[in-house]
């Protein structure tokens, strides 16, 4: 089931068995939201859902209370939900949020580029990764975005970069793989065992897969580079054989 499909049904259920338990123990109406927040809650942790939709589902309806209170115009909902999407665009499907590198990540990174290399960017977001490794002058640049915000985003900040960098707005999980011998991603847990499946599919022999803080599951990496930043993050490197 869809993350977003099943967060619904958890939704959902938890608001039937917060109403059976006030009609049951005859409690007043007040009770609802607070144990419907508590029953999704739970449900999402007996789902097996990951921790941070543990969160979103306990804060879900008491925010709606809220905003219900704050007598908001329907209008800001829909703004915001315009909002979302140009800047997260289909993340229902993808699941794959906006994450920026940092720093410590794009230094590490230039260090492990050998010289000439082909480097793709996937999931480029607003393009901090090839503004920082445009100046390498011999390095070839791609990126590609799905989100249609930080795409724009990323297509003014790299203006007049050149013909050595190319960005385009695709389907990361469409984008073909084997003409590079580097591919950066700063994905999502819930995005890696799928890249992992395409890039052992696409890529060449000796090319390498980077990520920025998110592993793969049953598949140690080769070099793991510690970036010493606040979140304790690392960049992950597997070779293809």
């Amino acid at each position: 089931m869809r993350p977003a499909l099943l967060a619904l049904v958890v939704q959902l259920a938890a608001a039937a068995l917060a109403l059976g338990l006030l009609n049951v123990l005859s409690m007043q109406a007040a009770w609802w939201w607070p144990l419907q927040a508590l029953l999704a809650a739970s449900l999402s942790i007996l789902a097996r859902q990951p921790r941070w939709w543990w969160l979103i589902h306990l804060l879900f309806v008491p925010t709606l209370v809220l905003a219900l209170q704050w007598g908001l115009s329907p209008w800001w909902y829909l703004l915001l939900f315009v909002l979302a999407l140009l800047l997260f665009g289909r993340v229902d499907r993808s699941r794959v949020p906006l994450y920026l590198s940092n720093q410590a990540a794009l230094q590490a990174l230039e260090q492990v580029l050998p010289q000439g290399a082909r480097l793709l960017d996937l999931g480029a977001g607003t393009g901090t990764v090839l503004r920082y490794l445009v100046r390498r002058k011999d390095l070839q640049l791609a990126g590609v975005e799905h989100a249609c915000l930080p795409y724009w985003l990323a297509k003014l900040r790299l203006a007049g970069s050149g013909s050595a960098l190319k960005l385009w707005r695709g389907d990361l999980m469409r984008t073909p793989l084997a003409e590079y011998d580097a591919v950066y991603a700063f994905l999502s847990p819930a995005a890696m065992p799928a890249l992992w499946e395409k890039a052992r599919r696409e890529m060449r022999s000796g090319s390498l897969l980077i990520s920025n803080t998110f592993t793969i599951p049953g598949q140690p990496a080769d070099q793991v580079i510690e970036l010493n930043d606040w979140k304790g993050a690392r960049l992950y490197l597997w070779r293809m054989p």
